[in-house]
């Protein structure tokens, strides 16, 4: 039912055109983007929602399900833990000795630069452990057969 009327929008958008849109001639904006733009919301919040009720209820339904996520939650947080408190570093300034600016004009801080180096360290822990995995896994079939 929601896609039906997201299509209607849709080619109302196409019907009005994209310069009368850009323009915003006749309050064609607020007519036309507004409405889709809380139909998406809405969308989103139904199935996020459903998401997250549905996962809950599996978890809860089933203990070894429960226990499995848990361990894996904790060897994510152990993950960002070393890789906050072992790989990333707080520098601020560049090679040169320069203070780091950011795109907004504002100096990078101590705070911003470690959590920048943690989360890029845990995407390689994280790589690293998938690409690992699959090494292993196709090594472990050729090595049965």
């Amino acid at each position: 039912m929601l896609g039906l009327v997201a299509f209607g929008f849709f080619f109302y958008t196409l019907a009005v055109g994209d310069e009368a849109i850009e323009l915003n001639e006749n309050g064609v904006q607020s007519s036309t983007v507004t409405p889709m733009m809380y139909l998406s919301y809405i969308i989103l919040g139904i199935i996020i929602l459903s998401v997250v009720v549905f996962v809950l209820k599996g978890l809860f339904t089933s203990p070894e399900t429960l226990k499995k996520s848990l361990i894996s939650i904790g060897l994510l947080v152990v993950v960002v833990l070393i890789s906050y408190f072992a790989f990333a570093d707080n520098s601020v300034v560049n090679a040169q000795g320069e203070a780091i600016m950011l795109d907004d004009g504002e100096q990078l801080t101590a705070s911003t630069s470690q959590w920048i180096g943690t989360s890029l360290y845990v995407f390689y822990i994280l790589a690293i452990v998938a690409v690992g995995t699959i090494v292993w896994s196709g090594v472990s079939k050729v090595l049965k057969r």
